[in-house]
């Protein structure tokens, strides 16, 4: 199999969300949803201060619309584990929840990625958004 350079990348990011996810699982209902996501984002915070501090170098200068994408990306996830914290103490099954939240909100970006990226739009991908759309609706309609 020949995979793109940026895959293992993505496939271990994979594991970190699935970890991620399950840990959120296990926090949840034993916090208030606003100060479980501060506790969450704080550690984060302190594991980046770590890795930005003693971790390798990439030699990526730093701009400022790289600092402004950074922060509405940090606001967005916010907004999102605070959800998430929400939809699980409610009783949402990790299934539910991380596939409709995690896997539609990576098929929503999908979608709206060319218009600010100037990424192509090909059938393969559109079928993949389809296809993790569909998931989102199934297991949005789970009772």
């Amino acid at each position: 199999m020949n995979l793109a350079p940026w895959t293992v990348a993505a496939l271990a990011a994979s594991l970190c969300f699935g970890a991620h996810y399950v840990l959120l699982r296990g926090a949840s209902g034993k916090i208030g949803d606003a100060l479980g996501g501060l506790v969450l984002e704080l550690a984060a915070a302190f594991g980046l201060l770590l890795l930005y501090a003693f971790g390798p170098k990439d030699g990526v200068p730093t701009t400022s619309s790289g600092l402004l994408w950074s922060s509405l990306s940090g606001l967005a996830i916010t907004g999102g584990v605070t959800l998430l914290f929400l939809s699980l103490r409610l009783g949402g099954p990790v299934a539910g929840t991380g596939t409709i939240a995690l896997g539609g909100g990576v098929a929503l970006a999908a979608l709206v990625a060319p218009l600010f990226f100037a990424e192509t739009l090909t059938l393969r991908r559109l079928l993949g958004v389809g296809l993790g759309l569909l998931a989102t609706i199934v297991l949005a309609t789970e009772r």
